[in-house]
């Protein structure tokens, strides 16, 4: 899939997955996979939106391999118009520049976006195929590792998502705890980043709810805090 033909820098389509295994290069950000890039180009689920000053000041965006940060620069007034406009959950394409902030000793990557659209779900099925060949071609090159082993997997969830023409995908308790665990960090997965993933399968949001509530009155589940929940 090609970027978006407006005059700014080629830019790298690349899973969240991926991304947050990158370090940063002299120019842009490489990752342990083959890509070198300054940009990144991602369509995604916009999850979550966090004001500060009553002005947006960041956004989550998650594909099914993980979620991508995005840090908004206040001077951007048309963007940060566009992000105030847009309604959380829906698909979004990003353009941005990829940022490691250093803060307490920690290096955080973020995006800062050049630009943000609304997207829809088929041109978002069509850039998780392109990326998804992409990755799986450097993959093959690189040599066998725990971490290729992960990202092949996070990919495998990636594809699967892609929702088919035919009859819908039947959404199983072992196929949400496969999302849960996929889009996991430190505290768990963000209830919200889980509920949007599945939403974009054809669960309507109290469905979503009650399917999670479901899982941890079985056990399977449970909610460290109110914002994450972890596969028990």
């Amino acid at each position: 899939m090609d970027t978006p033909n407006n005059g700014l820098l080629p830019a790298s389509c690349i899973f969240a997955g991926e991304l947050m295994h990158a370090a940063e290069a002299e120019i842009g950000f490489t990752t342990p996979f083959g890509i070198f890039s300054p940009k990144i180009f991602l369509i995604g689920t916009l999850t979550e939106k966090i004001q500060r000053d009553g002005k947006v000041s960041s956004l989550r965006i998650s594909d099914p391999t993980g979620v991508f940060s995005c840090s908004m620069s206040w001077q951007n007034t048309p963007l940060l118009k566009t992000a105030d406009e847009i309604e959380a959950p829906s698909f979004v394409a990003v353009f941005g520049t990829v940022r490691f902030r250093k803060y307490a000793g920690r290096t955080f990557l973020e995006i800062v976006p050049e630009t943000i659209t609304p997207s829809t779900r088929e041109a978002r099925d069509a850039w998780i195929l392109s990326t998804a060949e992409s990755a799986i071609s450097r993959l093959e090159k690189s040599p066998a590792s725990d971490l290729r082993k992960e990202l092949a997997g996070r990919i495998n969830a990636a594809l699967s998502s892609v929702r088919p023409a035919g009859p819908k995908e039947e959404i199983t308790n072992e196929k949400i705890l496969e999302i849960i665990s996929v889009l996991s960090e430190k505290k768990g997965a963000r209830i919200l980043d889980v509920i949007s993933r599945l939403k974009s399968l054809g669960l309507d949001d109290p469905s979503a709810k009650m399917r999670l509530s479901m899982l941890m009155e079985e056990g399977e589940c449970y909610t460290p805090t109110t914002e994450f929940i972890k596969i028990a």
